[in-house]
């Protein structure tokens, strides 16, 4: 297994461990982050810290199961299914992502997925919810 893999692991591992400082340390300074279905780019370290404080709140057993990882070059593609609850709700998303490296550390990281299987499986804990 390759330095990047390695690394692409443990931010798996300490992001599943809601472990913000462990993600952080792989992360360059001038880290981009984007949710490809949204359109806003999330910059520099300061700003991931603020992104996963904030969305990693209303999360809780997270796990992320890597189905193939492969580096190439300065990129590592990933692919898997995310599991979590998001405010009690049990959510199940497959994805994919790239995370771009510049010496050593992360500098790119996109993520990929569908965001109408994510809507529909919190509409309907919602909607299952109500009384």
């Amino acid at each position: 297994m390759s330095g990047k893999v390695a690394i692409a692991r443990a931010v798996f591992a300490a992001w599943a461990k809601q472990d913000h400082a462990a993600v952080l340390a792989f992360l360059h300074e001038d880290i981009e982050y984007q949710n490809m279905p949204f359109p806003d780019v999330i910059r520099g370290k300061a700003g991931m810290a603020a992104f996963m404080a904030k969305f990693g709140k209303s999360m809780s057993d997270i796990n992320v199961d890597l189905h193939n990882i492969i580096e190439s070059g300065d990129l590592v593609f990933h692919e898997g299914v995310e599991t979590y609850k998001r405010k009690g709700i049990p959510v199940t998303l497959p994805y994919a992502g790239v995370f771009a490296f510049q010496d050593g550390l992360i500098i790119g990281w996109r993520d990929y997925f569908d965001v109408v299987t994510l809507e529909k499986q919190l509409a309907a804990g919602k909607a299952a919810a109500q009384p």
